[in-house]
């Protein structure tokens, strides 16, 4: 500055001076003109580096605790965060945690794997989902009410007993790990990173998928089934056919089995590829798919069957046909949303360690979930089982 100053000094001097200036001083002007240039073109550029070193180097939440978005894009700040573990590139994607500690999903990622929860089993997609941050338990009538006939004057109310019990859920955890060299880390940047955390994701998907559908086994050791005919107050369809499926099953099951009184809306058909496939491939005595959408278009147009307006929902981990040919589990269930429940304890968490495997130069993935299904409501819905 003190420089500028002097110059703009001498610079002042020299065009006051009476008359013409010499040639001397007319050529210090320019001089003088030149260095002032240089000193602004100088100081531009030192501006120009501080303010974007700025910007690259704040974090999403300033002191003031205003939100200053981040000029880099999610995946550029994930990326951070995986590649270097720079925690401050997750501020304001994780939910918890100005310093990252203890950060969920980044945004973006967390997308990704509502996606894949959704997308790759069909449980979820046919059942009420919901996300808790501690155990529930819900008061439910357990069994229902029935008056049978009329009450005349002065006569004692009918006395209906109704019984209650309490659903409780727990959180039951999936894991997964995965130790990569720190050398593929930072050389394969955010790609392969993305790949590991969509393929854990995917793990715990379908899992609990299996959970939910025919695996868990209720109370304290897992999520009650959802493919068992047993479950008290369930509704039960038995096919006509022996070991066989048809799509008039479906309408009986929803017409006839189901009480009128839950028809309405938030009702799917769920089922394995198996099951599906068999009421696809099944014809009228005109030739014509019997299936309600095949009959009017082509697979490739198709993004899934309906019967009666209900879209038939597909779960790799629910019985295939063969498995349900003797009737000891469900081939298809008719669900309504309010019959079953997943409590999900609050969403999907990873860590990035580099400390436990830093000896061998590998750093680890790690990713949990936490949840947990139950029976609300069955008799909302039907369970079809094969003859």
């Amino acid at each position: 500055m003190n420089n500028r100053n002097e110059l703009q000094t001498e610079l002042r001097s020299i065009l006051e001076a009476d008359g013409a200036l010499t040639e001397d001083q007319s050529t210090r002007a320019e001089a003088i003109e030149l260095e002032l240039a240089n000193l602004d073109a100088e100081e531009r550029s030192a501006n120009v580096r501080a303010k974007a070193e700025a910007r690259l180097n704040r974090g999403s939440f300033q002191a003031t605790d205003v939100k200053v978005m981040d000029s880099r894009s999610d995946t550029d700040r994930f990326a951070d965060w995986a590649v270097a573990g720079d925690t401050r590139a997750l501020e304001g994607l994780g939910n918890s945690g100005t310093g990252g500690e203890g950060n969920l999903l980044p945004l973006d990622l967390q997308s990704e794997m509502v996606k894949v929860l959704n997308g790759v089993p069909g449980i979820r997609s046919a059942v009420d989902v919901r996300t808790y941050g501690h155990d529930v338990q819900i008061a439910r009538v357990a069994s229902r009410p029935t008056i049978t006939g009329m009450t005349g004057e002065a006569v004692e109310y009918n006395k209906v007993a109704s019984e209650f019990d309490q659903v409780r859920s727990y959180a039951f955890k999936s894991t997964a790990q995965t130790a990569i060299t720190e050398e593929l880390m930072q050389d394969s940047r955010p790609a392969v990173l993305a790949e590991i955390m969509e393929a854990q994701m995917e793990a715990h998907s379908l899992y609990w998928d299996k959970q939910f559908a025919t695996a868990g086994v209720g109370a304290a050791n897992g999520p009650e089934a959802i493919f068992d005919a047993a479950v008290p107050g369930l509704n039960v369809h038995t096919s006509a056919t022996t070991g066989k499926i048809a799509v008039d099953d479906l309408y009986q099951a929803a017409l006839v089995t189901l009480p009128a009184q839950y028809r309405g809306p938030g009702m799917s058909i769920v089922c394995h590829p198996t099951v599906e496939a068999a009421l696809r491939l099944e014809r009228d005595e005109d030739g014509r798919f019997s299936l309600l959408g095949q009959a009017t278009g082509t697979d490739a147009g198709i993004p899934g069957s309906t019967v009666a307006g209900m879209p038939i929902v597909i779960s790799t981990n629910a019985p295939t046909l063969d498995e349900a040919a003797d009737g000891s589990v469900p081939a298809a269930m008719l669900m309504n949303k309010a019959s079953y429940r997943i409590f999900d304890r609050m969403p999907l968490s990873t860590l990035r360690d580099e400390f436990s495997l830093s000896s061998t130069g590998q750093v680890n993935f790690l990713s949990k979930m936490r949840s947990d299904g139950r029976w609300l409501a069955p008799w909302r819905s039907v369970a079809i089982n094969l003859g």
